[in-house]
């Protein structure tokens, strides 16, 4: 049997295992609850960021061939203007400009000497700097007055190859613009050369037509009407018209005489003796009778018979 002593001792001891286990429990429990906060953090869903939108991939090789929209001939140069067909996500490296003197070379293929031969510039031509995209223009420079070129324009892409090529068109390099002439005779700008492209005296041996002034208006005149030795030009109303591009070409006239009256918005054609013809259209009138003067714009044709403008 324990002394009195010995039972405290082991009564204290007891209490002293039992306050043990219970901060064990305590700790245990804390522990667990920690485990089930991390389980519980490491499982929780990490949210997905929002998908990026990928760019547009760059088209290099889905557009159709050029569209010449407009051709002009001029007496010393061509103006060249095509829709391209391009958008701001089609990467291409320029145009090549194919410029000759015979038809026939849009079937051609690249590596072909005689397209290569016809590459205007020798190079291929990045666009002009107007900044739009949906169209391009260009000058082609040293066209020889009188001469028949064939035209077109093909797309080149960053690789060097060539898409589909433009219609062909076919351009006159020939003399265009306004001039102006007034009623009088003995002037040094009251006639006008076709050939020549300038003003000229109303007695000049190269003066093909003059301006007269009679009772019901003004008139234009073959300058064999007033010498004999001088030209002698006819001339052909081919109707009204909005601008001097109307009538592209010219029928054979039922119609001609030496002289013609001069109405507004009418286009008038002049035949020289030579066969070559010009288009006229009075643009402006200013003063009247002695003081008239009126400007026409013009067109002429230096291939001889050749009535297309």
């Amino acid at each position: 049997m324990l002394s009195p002593a010995g039972r405290i001792l082991e009564s204290a001891s007891a209490k002293a295992d039992s306050r043990r286990i219970r901060v064990n429990r305590r700790c245990l429990d804390i522990a667990v609850l920690a485990l089930a906060v991390l389980v519980s953090c490491a499982r929780a869903p990490v949210p997905t960021p929002a998908p990026v939108p990928s760019p547009k991939p760059l088209q290099t090789t889905s557009l159709p061939g050029p569209q010449l929209t407009q051709v002009e001939g001029f007496a010393d140069h061509l103006e060249l203007t095509w829709r391209t067909f391009r958008n701001d996500h089609d990467i291409i490296k320029g145009y090549n400009v194919y410029v000759a003197t015979s038809p026939g070379l849009t079937g051609l293929t690249d590596e072909n000497p005689e397209l290569k031969n016809s590459l205007y510039g020798g190079s291929t031509y990045p666009g002009d700097t107007d900044g739009a995209i949906d169209s391009e223009s260009i000058s082609i420079q040293s066209a020889v007055m009188g001469t028949r070129y064939f035209v077109h324009v093909r797309t080149v892409f960053p690789d060097g190859h060539q898409g589909h090529p433009s219609e062909e068109r076919e351009v006159i390099a020939r003399p265009r613009g306004s001039m102006t002439l007034r009623p009088r005779f003995s002037g040094a700008n009251d006639g006008f050369a076709f050939e020549s492209d300038r003003n000229v005296p109303s007695l000049s041996d190269s003066n093909d037509v003059y301006l007269f002034v009679m009772r019901d208006g003004p008139h234009l005149g073959s300058p064999a009407r007033l010498d004999g030795s001088l030209r002698r030009t006819f001339f052909s109303n081919m109707g009204p018209s909005a601008s001097i591009e109307e009538y592209p070409a010219f029928p054979n006239p039922s119609e001609r005489s030496d002289k013609i009256a001069v109405l507004p918005g009418q286009t008038l054609v002049v035949m020289m003796m030579d066969g070559r013809m010009a288009k006229l259209r009075p643009r402006d009138f200013a003063g009247r009778h002695d003081s008239l003067r009126v400007i026409f714009d013009y067109i002429y044709q230096p291939i001889l018979g050749e009535a297309r403008f």
